[in-house]
């Protein structure tokens, strides 16, 4: 608890003398994202200098994913990987007014008044539903008449919460953040067009909160068992390091990285 909140105290001296615009300036040259070191779900996201996440790499660098992208900023190909061969691929078309038209050359119908997408994924009915930031609150699976059903709220720009709800697994997060104190990572704005295209073909993804403006604060889980992750962060020269304390019930427990930010010219 006491590394805590040296943490805390760091987060408060480096923000004091900083403000939005110099964070800007920042993550205009971000090149790596690093999520979740030294734990079977590491993740290494690559940026190139016009700021798309164009690759994720795993703890092995092996590639897992690779992302293709038109000249509208719209990732048109997602490719999957396993030990570093593409196993599997996922193609987008969209309309002149940015709306999702097929995938893998499946049609996708749009109703406008809603902003809803519905369409057979891998066998399974699946309707999206987006707000006005084209950010997803609502995704229902349906396979005969068993339904899996997603809701995510957010509150300027952040992730507030995620539930997810079926027969057999639920999940529940929320999120909690001081806009204040927190550094504006603005990580949601660059894996925007990867966010809208993972609501049609991987709901988990949003899950964590990649889609927020500021690294969360605190995450709360729910059932079976109550969970809370504190987070810091250590500023460094040409990286941020955000790091996280897990309580159970209450109770502190270990100290581990939670995303990593490294900057290049």
């Amino acid at each position: 608890m006491k590394k805590l909140l040296v943490l805390a105290v760091l987060t408060v001296s480096f923000f004091s003398c900083s403000n939005d615009s110099d964070n800007a300036s920042i993550a205009n040259s971000l090149r790596e994202v690093v999520l979740f070191r030294n734990s079977p779900q590491e993740l290494h996201w690559k940026f190139n200098t016009d700021g798309q996440l164009t690759e994720a790499t795993n703890g092995q660098n092996q590639v897992v994913e690779r992302y293709t992208y038109n000249n509208l900023n719209q990732i048109t190909r997602v490719g999957l990987f396993t030990n570093g061969t593409e196993t599997n691929s996922y193609t987008f078309t969209y309309d002149t007014n940015g709306i999702v038209a097929s995938i893998n050359g499946n049609a996708v119908v749009h109703n406008t008044a809603t902003n809803t997408y519905t369409y057979t994924h891998n066998g399974t009915a699946r309707s999206v539903t987006f707000n006005t930031d084209r950010k997803a609150t609502q995704i229902v699976d349906m396979e005969g008449t068993a339904s899996t059903g997603y809701t995510m709220t957010y509150q300027a720009g952040n992730l507030t919460s995620y539930t997810r709800t079926s027969m057999t697994s639920n999940v529940s997060r929320n999120y909690n953040y001081n806009t204040m104190m927190t550094y504006r990572t603005e990580l949601g704005r660059y894996t925007a067009a990867l966010a809208m295209v993972k609501s049609f073909i991987e709901p988990e993804f949003l899950a964590h909160a990649f889609t927020s403006q500021y690294v969360p604060e605190e995450c709360h889980h729910g059932a079976p068992a109550t969970l809370r992750y504190s987070y810091g962060v250590l500023p460094g020269e040409r990286s941020l390091q955000f790091t996280s304390e897990e309580y159970v019930n209450d109770t502190p427990g270990t100290i581990a990285s939670y995303q990593e930010y490294y900057y290049g010219n």
